[in-house]
């Protein structure tokens, strides 16, 4: 099945962990989201998902001596560099 774009639009605080989660796990930003959205559709797990970004949220929060504008901007940075990586032909045999 082909996929069809849209737009969506989410919380700051929502978009910063998908973009971070995007980054640690090597997937894109809309792969992320669809396995969310497929998630809580089958087993209604929403607020279990939730509670669990908001503590992935907050540990962060925690442990960081940046402030949120920094550390979103820090993120979209490596979401970028890790784009430009991948569309970065590969080098054979190095």
């Amino acid at each position: 099945m082909a996929k069809q774009k849209t737009t969506i639009y989410l919380d700051p605080d929502v978009l910063t962990a998908t973009k971070a989660a995007a980054l640690t796990s090597k997937r894109t930003e809309s792969a992320v989201v669809e396995e969310a959205l497929r998630s809580y559709l089958r087993g209604g797990r929403g607020e279990a998902v939730r509670d669990e970004l908001q503590e992935l949220l907050d540990r962060v929060t925690q442990t960081s001596d940046l402030d949120e504008d920094a550390a979103l901007s820090m993120a979209v940075d490596e979401v970028h560099a890790v784009r430009r990586e991948r569309r970065a032909p590969q080098v054979r045999g190095a």
